[in-house]
């Protein structure tokens, strides 16, 4: 397909499939390795610049006459060039900064390929499959790597490749809800067994953010297909269902152990009170917030300039590696409301665009797309994203859901054949 002759490199003609192969191979390599592994680490960068790569060969490989820039790259452009130009007012600047704009860079690269790949709605019937694909193969890495006897000791995600366990549930949690948007809307009975091993995956990992949106999923998007026969019945099914998983998780010993006494401890430290002595790591988060609201009321407009309140936070009470565990005060505390506004702007455009798909024109897979956005902003109380190569894939993929029923103004029949009709 590829040839390099006489310093001319050249495409074959007739060869997408080839090239769409490539981009697919290089897409669960780097879903696989997104955070890579202890030892080599560069390869999750290497690989999100690899999927734009065969990204660009499939678009050579169409022989496509116009030149493709997807909207959601230059929204991604434009907010990495605002956090780059916060260094102009940072009260600190230091090497670090280079290392958030990089990873706004790979980010770029991962979210403009996934643009480019999916032309048809096919397609991105065909990336979710590859995105579960991706996440059984890191589940199954994990689970192999970990003794057994070691798996129930809690943060099951972080061993193979050092990342935060956090991180690594929540992209399983995300394969998880397209598994089970494969099971209750399409009636691939067989993928309900996926949903429970990402489910047991995501108990061991000791992550109570993916461990809510796990149970949450599942419940929202069954409250919304009110398209289906017996409505009702399936809405007391699976708040059962739910029930059992939470009563599972509460009884059963090494379920407890993983996860179970995370809840029971943060109910405490919500309900009771909130001294450090009953949940240090919630009296710690807590904190944290309260310093990026203080930061936010000394620079509201601009902030103190991305990625500035981990260094503000080392210089001024020494604690090294601290983030505000929310997204919207970390981005408020570094950029700024114009920041903040900024940023989320492109949220607000895909949820109305998927809330359109969904109610409007009836689509099962905007449904699916809007119960994972509904979800990442109850998640993004907890935790910091907008720099994170977290949730920027499946983000691309949803705003692809957002477009491609009748992209360039083409109906298709396979929209027809997947509306919410029984």
């Amino acid at each position: 397909m590829v040839s390099f002759k006489n310093g001319v490199l050249k495409i074959q003609r007739g060869e997408e499939s080839a090239a769409r192969t490539i981009y697919e191979i290089c897409f669960v390599v780097n879903a696989v390795t997104l955070f890579a592994f202890n030892d080599v680490r560069f390869i999750g960068t290497l690989t999100g610049f690899l999927m734009l790569f065969a990204s660009m060969l499939l678009w050579i490989g169409r022989r496509a006459e116009r030149v493709v820039i997807p909207y959601n790259t230059v929204w991604y452009a434009l907010f990495t060039a605002y956090a780059a130009m916060s260094t102009m007012w940072s009260s600190y600047l230091n090497a670090e900064m280079a290392a958030y704009f990089l990873r706004m860079i790979i980010i770029i690269a991962m979210i403009t390929s996934i643009s480019i790949y999916v032309d048809k709605p096919e397609d991105l019937e065909r990336i979710i499959k590859l995105y579960i694909l991706s996440m059984v193969v890191v589940v199954l890495l994990e689970f192999s790597f970990v003794p057994f006897n070691e798996w129930s000791n809690g943060f099951l995600g972080s061993n193979l490749s050092g990342a935060n366990s956090n991180e690594v549930a929540f992209m399983v949690f995300c394969a998880e809800l397209m598994a089970f948007y494969e099971f209750y809307s399409k009636n691939k009975k067989w993928y309900i067994l996926l949903v429970a091993l990402f489910m047991i995956f995501i108990i061991l990992a000791s992550s109570r953010k993916a461990m809510f949106a796990a149970v949450a999923g599942p419940v929202l998007f069954v409250l919304l297909s009110t398209y289906k026969k017996n409505y009702f019945f399936n809405i007391i099914s699976i708040i059962t269902l739910s029930a059992l998983v939470i009563f599972f998780i509460m009884t059963d010993e090494n379920a407890y152990n993983a996860i179970g006494r995370r809840f029971a401890s943060m109910l405490e430290f919500l309900i009771e009170n909130r001294d450090h002595e009953v949940d240090n790591s919630l009296y710690m988060r807590s904190y944290y917030i309260e310093l990026a609201e203080r930061m936010f009321s000394e620079s509201p407009l601009f902030g103190k300039g991305m990625g500035n309140f981990a260094r503000i936070i080392h210089n001024e009470y020494m604690l090294d590696g601290v983030y505000s565990h929310n997204n919207f005060w970390q981005i408020l505390s570094e950029l700024g409301l114009f920041g903040f506004i900024f940023y989320y702007s492109f949220y607000f455009v895909t949820l109305v665009r998927l809330i359109k798909g969904t109610f409007i024109n009836k689509s099962r897979i905007s449904m699916l797309f809007l119960t994972f956005m509904l979800l990442l902003l109850m998640i993004e109380s907890g935790c910091v994203t907008y720099n994170s190569k977290m949730p920027h894939i499946v983000l691309a993929i949803a705003y692809t859901a957002t477009y491609v029923g009748d992209m360039d103004g083409r109906q298709y029949k396979y929209i027809e054949n997947n509306r919410m009709e029984e």
